[in-house]
């Protein structure tokens, strides 16, 4: 299929973060020292001259920025300072916005202005709404002195993650559509793929491979491949910890709901950490690929953090059956901006969670002969 060009394709890519790749002649050197490039390949050479031709097509549909986990390397040996890591970034941006049902995405990356005042309303609409249903049936006498009514607070995550639910699956079938995936899946081996994208998401392997060329040490608090693990595992155990929630206490009228508030401690604590480092090393000593901190990565930083400090501060007061004015606004916090979190899961970085997992499942695909042709190959003694 013939490449369509777009002329205004890497001027809109700057406005996601992009730097100056209009500079890069594509010496080479970003793919011999990117410790992820693979034999014969030309990452990330190839989506940066795809940027420069303008093919938007292809850029939508490919699998490699997700491939990139900013080590910068490739920053710190190109000759012209055009950044790869960061234009690679730039490029998840770019798919994530355009995934983005509502359009909102765009502006959300492009205009931080604008993501701050969307922020900003969500939270006093959320907040606002919260608190003008009184009592609780479940919890009358201690729940915070009934400022929030706790079926209240389940009755509006239902609605938000119903919402979050019908915009990801608008998401997913464009990128399904845009990918390719379904055309990768005849002939080849999907178990062996989903096998090894497991391994990958338990171990982040290749995320590993970047640190081994480092001749520097990493302290274990800053160190990426542990930061991006705990963020995106204390993430999930929260996520699965809320859904026990609300079928333990919201379906069933359970009181006894231990097995969720171990998995969200646990999770809460792993999520902490990882998002404490993440935020330490961005301060203390920024690298190649985050010494540029947009208002989008800070945005999820500063949420993820709070969240978690402030889950823990309820969790305390809950286990203490202790009220006041200053534990009913830390609820009405923490639960608005849990809400905006979900409410704005697609159309920010933390659809990493979904979009990168999917994106080296295509990648793997891809590197992957069709069986038939593995069956007709003559074996090696």
């Amino acid at each position: 299929m013939a490449i369509q060009i777009e002329p205004n394709v890497l001027k809109d890519l700057k406005a996601y973060g992009a730097g100056d790749v209009s500079a890069c002649f594509h010496c080479g050197n970003c793919t011999a020292v990117c410790p992820l490039s693979e034999n014969g390949g030309s990452f990330p050479r190839r989506m940066i001259r795809l940027g420069q031709i303008g093919a938007k097509r292809e850029l939508l549909a490919s699998a490699e920025p997700w491939l990139c986990y900013g080590c910068g390397e490739c920053a710190q040996t190109c000759p012209r300072e055009a950044e790869p890591a960061e234009y690679m970034a730039s490029l998840r941006r770019y798919q994530i916005a355009h995934l983005d049902p509502t359009g909102l995405g765009r502006l959300w990356f492009k205009v931080p202005a604008f993501a701050l005042i969307l922020s900003l309303a969500l939270l006093g609409v959320l907040g606002a709404f919260l608190l003008t249903v009184k009592g609780s049936r479940l919890f009358p006498q201690w729940l915070f002195g009934n400022t929030v009514a706790y079926e209240t607070i389940h009755t509006v995550g239902m609605v938000v993650g119903g919402v979050l639910l019908a915009l990801l699956l608008g998401s997913f079938a464009t990128l399904v559509r845009k990918s390719g995936l379904v055309p990768l899946l005849k002939g080849r081996n999907l178990l062996g793929a989903l096998a090894w994208l497991g391994g990958e998401l338990v171990t982040m392997k290749r995320h590993g491979e970047c640190e081994a060329q480092s001749a520097i040490p990493v302290p274990r608090r800053k160190n990426p491949r542990v930061v991006h693990w705990a963020i995106m595992w204390g993430f999930i155990a929260l996520g699965v910890a809320t859904a026990l929630d609300f079928l333990f206490i919201y379906f069933m009228g359970w009181t006894i709901v231990w097995p969720a508030r171990v998995l969200g401690t646990v999770g809460g604590l792993v999520m902490l950490l990882g998002v404490s480092g993440a935020i330490l090393r961005r301060l203390t000593d920024p690298k190649a690929g985050t010494r540029r901190t947009r208002f989008a990565d800070a945005w999820v930083l500063f949420f993820l953090w709070v969240l978690a400090v402030t889950g823990f501060w309820l969790e305390i007061v809950v286990t203490l059956r202790t009220s006041g004015l200053v534990h009913d606004w830390v609820l009405v916090i923490h639960a608005a901006m849990a809400m905006e979190l979900v409410l704005l899961f697609g159309m920010t970085k933390m659809a990493h969670v979904l979009y990168r997992p999917f994106m080296l499942l295509k990648h793997r695909l891809e590197q992957t002969a069709p069986m038939a042709e593995t069956a007709a190959s003559p074996s090696v003694p």
